[in-house]
């Protein structure tokens, strides 16, 4: 590429004027437009299943009862697949059990005889004996009969046992099979031998429970043995001619059949002109939410990644729906859509999380196949997950919140369910435990989900919340450790500003959280030239103020220039935008009234015109911004009070508000005459009990006597700038 003066040129290469701001305002939109559509769009139809079926649209979706008749428009051969299932499990089943011999069951069988005996040939009986033989499966009577014989008579039991024993597992015993005949077997076998009946009966108990057999099922020869079988059988084909019914209208469609309707052409893939009216719906959806971004959220419209924010949480849940809803589309519909709404309402606003709570509720339920009832649980659980989300702060109202939304999703399955055909309440009691446990792990999923998501997208997308305010106001955080080391006068003004400007929102109503965060932030471009202002001079060990050789104008764009590059920091920071826009606007348009005074007695011609000495602005257009201007203009003001007395501090508190409201400070907010009257009375009585009060006098131990020395409030500082 060829060099321009030593660089590169920019590539691509900028559009001059109307172009220019076209590319960014228009085209970056209208990507995003088109892109969320798009991905909508291929979601819907691919859920759908719509396909061309003659001259009609249809959905045919495997496990669905098909819509019409569809009939072969050739003759065509289409696997049965469940006559062919169905023989080859019949061949599976003819397959004998095959079996392996053990060639030890004859020798354990006998070892277990001999333990046996060897506990009842004792001639006293103990527990641990009886418990023994209960493990060898001799009932404990038994037992204590046949040691109640002789020692004589149990070991010629005991050998006659062994014998029948051995006879009997030289035959073949298969397991499961002819277990039965073997007892029956040996009952034969210890009469013969065995005159006396009762001696008997005892020996049969006992041998049969240590017979066992020698022949043991291989269960997997058997299965693979099955497995062969089935391939040897043929698949079962039907043949069809032309205008032959395949599925008639009702049937379930298997995949199979699905599959095979597919690859003979009966279903082809809906022509792009028949697939037009979902994408145009989509694209209606989506320019509807963006005229009210426009109209009710400017500042969300005009930030390209929120808006693609936006688009990620809107798109996402209505895949998550039709990837898992076959599962159980009840409770996923309570899982997924409520999720993203409470997402939205977090990181964006809860205006804007109802509008896309509503579109993707009725995304949700066009591809559903009870579409009102997704339509009306996702839509109700969202508008009740908008309730949970906004007491996740502070954390203890939380446990409120989240019953709030446990209860309405049950009300909410209760009614859905109840309202079914054929179902009513008094078959609804016989599953409600399950009803109880899907509206349980629905709410409780999607606040988990949510909070999730709104702690991990927070910071990427730049989004303000609870969580990152509580962040960004921890003295830990590095710009703040920053201000502290390399500009402590900053950081102690910015402290008193935010104590400040955090009561004063509160008591008008704004983001009391936000406002303080602004505040402690507002004068970060300060850490660039920390030695030009004056509440840092002292403590960085200058004696000089650096002003007093500069000429007024140098001085100013010196002093104006902090607002500049705390924007700069503050976005290489990756501060949230809305604590940006307020570093930007706590100055406004104001008139640096100390260096415009004394350029004015430096030059007593009077061509010093005061837009020349005035910030560069913009005013501030939140109320939150608003108060931060005025909490730090009256902190620095009361601060250079050589008396401040209660009188005097009122006096400049009402002067600061009047003097800023008359300017026009505050035409591009909606700030009201009620709000900067609270304010004043919030910033007079912080003030008040800071600069006016009087400590105890403590005696002076150093001196001789008890001389007493008042502790009062040194000197403020010269104004900073």
């Amino acid at each position: 590429m060829k060099r321009i003066g030593g660089q590169l040129p920019h590539w691509p290469p900028r559009l001059p004027g109307f172009w220019h701001g076209l590319t960014w305002t228009v085209l970056s939109k209208l990507l995003l437009l088109f892109g969320a559509t798009g991905v909508m769009t291929l979601l819907i139809v691919q859920h759908l299943d719509i396909y061309q079926i003659g001259t009609h649209l249809e959905q045919i979706r495997a496990g669905q009862p098909s819509p019409r008749d569809i009939t072969a428009n050739t003759t065509l051969r289409i696997v049965d697949t469940e006559e062919t299932q169905r023989q080859r499990d019949v061949a599976a089943s003819r397959v004998p059990v095959v079996f392996t011999e053990d060639a030890r069951a004859q020798a354990n069988a006998q070892a277990d005889l001999d333990l046996i005996f060897a506990h009842l040939l004792k001639s006293t009986l103990a527990t641990t004996d009886l418990d023994a033989v209960d493990l060898l499966k001799v009932p404990r009577t038994t037992a204590m009969s046949v040691h109640a014989l002789t020692p004589e008579t149990r070991q010629r039991l005991h050998l006659a046992c062994r014998l029948v024993v051995a006879d009997v597992l030289r035959t073949r015993i298969e397991q499961g099979v002819s277990e039965g005949k073997a007892g029956e077997q040996a009952t034969t076998l210890l009469a013969a031998r065995i005159p006396d009946a009762t001696q008997a009966a005892l020996a049969q108990i006992v041998v049969r429970a240590v017979l066992r057999p020698n022949w043991l099922k291989d269960d997997a020869r058997t299965l693979q043995r099955q497995e062969e079988a089935r391939l040897l059988v043929a698949e079962v084909t039907r043949t069809y001619k032309r205008g032959d019914i395949i599925i008639h209208t009702g049937e379930t469609i298997s995949p199979e059949v699905l599959m095979a309707l597919k690859e003979n052409g009966l279903l082809a893939v809906a022509p792009l002109e028949r697939l037009l009216p979902v994408c145009g719906l989509v694209l209606l959806a989506f320019i509807a939410l963006g005229i009210y971004l426009r109209g009710f959220a400017p500042l969300v419209y005009a930030n390209n990644t929120k808006l693609l924010l936006l688009a990620i949480l809107i798109v996402t849940p209505v895949w998550a729906y039709m990837t898992f809803s076959p599962v159980n589309e009840y409770l996923v519909g309570m899982l997924t859509v409520p999720a993203a709404a409470m997402a939205i309402a977090g990181l964006l606003s809860v205006p804007i999380a109802i509008v896309a709570a509503v579109l993707t509720a009725i995304a949700a339920g066009l591809t559903s196949d009870h579409q009102y009832a997704v339509v009306v649980l996702t839509l109700g659980s969202s508008m009740a997950g908008l309730v949970a989300i906004a007491t996740i702060w502070p954390a203890r109202r939380a446990p409120q919140g989240v019953a709030t939304l446990l209860g309405i999703n049950l009300m909410l399955m209760l009614s859905i369910e109840g309202l079914q055909p054929g179902n009513g309440f008094s078959t609804l009691w016989h599953d409600l435990m399950t009803t109880f446990l899907w509206a349980c792990a629905g709410g409780l999923g999607a606040f988990c989900f949510a909070v999730g998501a709104i702690y991990f997208l927070a910071r990427p997308f730049g989004s303000i919340t609870h969580f990152r305010l509580m962040e960004l106001s921890n003295p830990n955080e590095a710009l703040l450790r920053r201000l502290l080391t390399e500009a402590p006068g900053t950081y102690h003004s910015c402290v008193m500003v935010a104590n400040m400007a955090e009561a004063a929102s509160d008591a008008i109503g704004a983001n009391a959280l936000l406002t303080r965060v602004a505040a402690l932030y507002h004068d970060i471009g300060k850490l660039k030239r920390p030695a030009f202002f004056v509440e840092n001079q002292a403590p960085l060990g200058i004696e000089e103020n650096v002003h007093q050789r500069l000429a007024p104008k140098l001085s100013f764009l010196i002093l104006a220039g902090h607002v500049r590059d705390g924007v700069e920091l503050g976005r290489r920071s990756r501060l949230p935008d809305e604590v940006v826009r307020i570093i930007s606007e706590h100055h406004g348009t104001t008139l640096a009234a100390y260096f415009y005074h004394r350029a004015r007695n430096e030059n007593p011609r009077g061509d010093v015109v005061d837009h020349e000495f005035r910030y560069a602005g913009p005013r501030p257009s939140t109320r939150e911004s608003a108060v931060v201007m005025l909490a730090d203009s009256v902190q620095a003001s009361v601060k250079s009070l050589k008396d401040p007395t209660p009188v005097r501090i009122e006096h400049m508190v009402r002067e600061i508000i009047r003097n800023r409201l008359d300017d026009g400070q505050f035409s591009e907010c909606d700030i009201t005459l009620g709000d900067l009257q609270r304010i004043s009375n919030v910033f007079m009585r912080m003030l008040s009990g800071l600069y006016t009060y009087t400590r105890i006098e403590y005696p002076d131990t150093k001196g001789e006597g008890t001389r007493l020395r008042a502790n009062v409030n040194s000197e403020p500082a010269a104004p900073a700038s």
